[in-house]
């Protein structure tokens, strides 16, 4: 379970850190309601987030087989 949290976090500061730079957030002065991402930004998530969810398969992949281990040593005893 950490490692899905480490997930999260490193998605989220992701996240946090992109919409801090221009090239990738556009913060208007106005409002939240005209801030947006900006075509790179809209990228930059896209590869971030495909990134991070190749993680999350690996890690519950690792989940299923554990589990899969401890369901196979209980029927055994």
């Amino acid at each position: 379970m950490k490692k899905k949290q480490a997930i999260k976090d490193v998605l989220y500061g992701s996240m946090l850190e992109m919409s801090h730079n221009r090239n990738y957030f556009y913060r208007s002065q106005v409002g939240t309601k005209y801030c947006h991402w900006t075509d790179e930004g809209k990228e930059a998530i896209i590869h971030v987030v495909e990134d991070m969810f190749r993680g999350l398969q690996i890690i519950h992949q690792a989940e299923l087989k554990e589990e899969a281990k401890r369901q196979t040593m209980d029927a055994l005893k």
